[in-house]
């Protein structure tokens, strides 16, 4: 008896350790198979092409939106004023022939819609002219000198911007003080036009600019960045001093762009353009040729220079 548990008892071992032995290799088989499974190799991640940059372009919009908003807090806004009269417009602009108001059929139009024919009188249809034309009077425009009022209407400006997106050697634009003309809608279409690859406007003085709104020249302010813009004035009274500053940063970044401000053979060009924060001529690189040219005087002229300031603010 003794000798047949003894031999069953072995025989039951024997078949427990046969039935591990068989199931560690069937669980070794298993796992072969799983590790050879193409789910269960690790899938290699794939590029996804344009998000990263998509991200960056989301981060850097926000960003400057932000900055915007900033600048917007430190700028007033200008007060309401009426819109022109038809009447208004014709004496802004010497019209003698619209002034005939005694003509039977001279017919009273709505004073909300300044009449375009404004747009017709001598002097605009001279300035359209010649910027279409890339007339040497324009490479550096002093709009005052064809548009003399400080009331003309926003229609007579339109008309200007318009001419100035097809011209392309202009380098100073001087459209300041046009208090009804310069608008919101305005000053945004000439930024647009200082962005375009075409512009060569690289000087600018959009000073006496009343009736546009903080936020306006908040991003005025952010897109000069985009521009070929160096040298500029803007009236103190009518944007914050912080946003003066960010001007004046964004416009020194920009004088990496092209050399049309420092470059002697541009001299002829450079000795115009005054009543800047900081004047061209005033170039540490420019002194020789000044002096080799005969420009030297108006170093020392701070009527010629412009502002009072004009040509002492040295570039940081």
């Amino acid at each position: 008896d003794d000798s047949s548990s003894s031999s069953s008892s072995s025989s039951s071992v024997k078949s427990f350790s046969d039935s591990s032995h068989n199931t560690e290799i069937r669980n070794e088989r298993r796992k072969r198979k799983m590790s050879n499974s193409p789910e269960s190799k690790p899938q290699p991640k794939l590029k996804v092409r344009g998000k990263t940059k998509q991200r960056n372009s989301n981060m850097a919009q926000k960003e400057e939106s932000r900055e915007m908003e900033c600048l917007a807090e430190t700028c007033p806004n200008p007060p309401c004023e009426r819109a022109l009269t038809e009447a208004e417009i014709r004496n802004i602009l010497g019209d003698e022939e619209g002034m005939a108001c005694a003509s039977s059929d001279w017919v009273r139009r709505s004073t909300r819609q300044p009449s375009r024919s404004a747009v017709t009188a001598p002097n605009v249809r001279a300035l359209v002219g010649k910027l279409e034309m890339n007339d040497p009077d324009m490479v550096v425009l002093k709009c005052k000198k064809y548009l003399p009022s400080s009331d003309t209407p926003t229609v007579i400006v339109d008309t200007m911007l318009d001419a100035l997106e097809k011209n392309t050697n202009c380098q100073a634009l001087y459209i300041q003080n046009f208090n009804n003309g310069m608008r919101d809608d305005q000053v945004l279409h000439l930024l647009r036009i200082l962005q375009s690859p075409s512009c060569n406007i690289w000087c600018l003085n959009i000073g006496e600019t009343y009736n546009v709104k903080r936020r306006t020249w908040a991003k005025f302010t952010i897109g000069l960045k985009k521009t070929k813009i160096t040298h500029m004035y803007a009236s103190e009274h009518t944007i914050s001093s912080a946003m003066k500053e960010k001007i004046r940063d964004i416009i020194r970044e920009n004088r990496k762009k092209h050399n049309m401000h420092i470059v002697p053979n541009n001299l002829d060009v450079i000795v115009q353009c005054t009543h800047c924060w900081w004047n061209p001529i005033n170039a540490q690189a420019l002194q020789p040729y000044i002096k080799q040219r005969g420009y030297e005087y108006i170093l020392n002229d701070k009527v010629a220079q412009g502002t009072k300031d004009a040509g002492n603010i040295q570039p940081k």
